[in-house]
């Protein structure tokens, strides 16, 4: 279940240095002393929302959740002002819950995704653009960008046919279109879970599509195993396919990132929580690290992956050719009441990690680790969720805290 998060209200902020080991390049970012939060506009949403989403227009779209019999309405506000614009809920039934992997934003065009269902409309206009049903299979809940403007998506055959299928479409179609099928030569597992995708390439510069598989037994749920596969775009043939049951009791469902030579992604294997690197032209495990707690976000910086962790975990940053740490923050007296990465809590912008963290808002600069901003500003009786968004060109920032989403001016401290 997706943890609910806090946001922010305007407040003095002191900055917070951190010391920070480099291993290689990097320095800690330079000391603020003072930055000010200031308010535009606030507007009640009345649930938890997805994470805030800016349109082409600087305008926010959240959601709300809870207490609609015809499912999550989505809502569009003026960025600058936030009046209220447009409201979305076309479903074919209720549906509920778009947050983490269960959308993607392509040119002002969201989709969506559920079990059965899936989703598009434009979030300048809140004009529906298409809706489409798998209704023999049952849909991984998640959703990944492809080469070309396309969206995958993982299925499975609700009757059990020992097989996995993935599906793509044109972001602004609808026109979903097989990719590949995969299925368990022994019979043995009647369950195949798609878990997620990521986009690299083999040394011979062709695209290949890896994504990692759960399969299991219905007639016995201590049968497992979990796979890592690699298709090639370019040949529409499997390219390898790796079986890492013995090494992983699971890959775990996160945003995998790619640098054209490896995929990186979690794992777990019994107490231990991995961060791994797959290499794309044969799928062998190019690294491993062990990581503090469950993975629950994952981003790409330069040469650098850095993950994030359920709980009060350091912040670690690794070299993505080695694995090898290169500068590590304990994130330790901060004066935080609650610490706790959860999913999609953090983005990155420019050279700096947002997270919301309960009452504060948490900004840590990437070429080195040092915490730039630290601070409490939830409104009264607020609670911040799930994320931020930012509206560059008018230098603001979007918040959801508790039932309102709230807008504040970008400080000038990060650029």
């Amino acid at each position: 279940m997706k943890i609910m998060k806090m946001l922010l209200g305007i407040i003095s902020i002191s900055f917070l240095s951190i010391t920070c080991k480099v291993e290689e390049h990097a320095s800690p970012p330079k000391q603020v002393s003072k930055m000010i939060l200031d308010t535009v506009w606030t507007a009640y949403i009345g649930g938890y929302s997805n994470n805030p989403i800016t349109n082409s227009n600087g305008d926010v779209l959240m959601s709300k959740v809870f207490d609609n019999p015809e499912g999550e309405k989505f809502k569009l506000y003026d960025g600058k002002t936030g009046k209220l614009k447009w409201e979305w809920h076309d479903y074919f039934t209720p549906e509920y819950e778009f947050s983490d992997n269960k959308h993607i934003l392509i040119k002002d065009i969201l989709a969506l995704c559920s079990e059965y269902n899936t989703y598009a409309f434009d979030i300048k206009t809140g004009k529906t653009i298409w809706r489409s049903s798998m209704p023999n299979l049952v849909g991984s809940s998640q959703f990944y960008a492809g080469p070309e403007e396309y969206i995958y998506q993982g299925y499975w055959d609700r009757t059990r046919t020992f097989k996995n299928y993935f599906y793509r479409t044109k972001y602004d179609k609808g026109n979903w279109e097989l990719v590949c099928t995969f299925e368990d030569s022994t019979k043995q597992f009647d369950v195949i879970y798609s878990s997620p995708v990521a986009f690299s390439k083999n040394n011979k510069g062709e695209q290949i599509m890896v994504y990692t598989l759960h399969l299991l037994s219905s007639r016995d749920g201590d049968i497992y195993a979990s796979k890592v596969c690699g298709f090639n775009l370019v040949t529409n043939k499997f390219e390898w396919v790796r079986d890492y049951s013995d090494k992983y009791y699971e890959f775990m469902i996160c945003n995998m990132q790619s640098n054209n030579e490896k995929v990186f992604t979690f794992a777990t294997y019994g107490s231990k929580r991995y961060l791994i690197a797959i290499n794309a032209n044969d799928g062998s495990i190019a690294w491993e690290q062990i990581i503090p707690d469950l993975g629950v976000g994952l981003f790409s910086y330069k040469d650098m992956v850095i993950p994030t962790c359920n709980g009060n975990n350091p912040l670690t940053a690794y070299n993505q050719t080695t694995g090898k740490p290169v500068w590590s923050n304990p994130l330790t007296g901060l004066g935080l009441e609650l610490l706790n990465f959860t999913f999609g809590d953090a983005i990155v912008y420019k050279n700096y990690l947002i997270s919301t963290q309960g009452d504060n808002l948490l900004v840590v600069n990437l070429d080195g680790g040092g915490v730039l901003y630290k601070e409490k500003i939830a409104l009264p009786k607020g609670y911040l969720q799930f994320g931020v968004a930012i509206n560059e060109k008018e230098r603001l920032l979007y918040v959801q805290d508790r039932l309102r989403v709230v807008c504040y001016k970008l400080p000038d401290e990060i650029k």
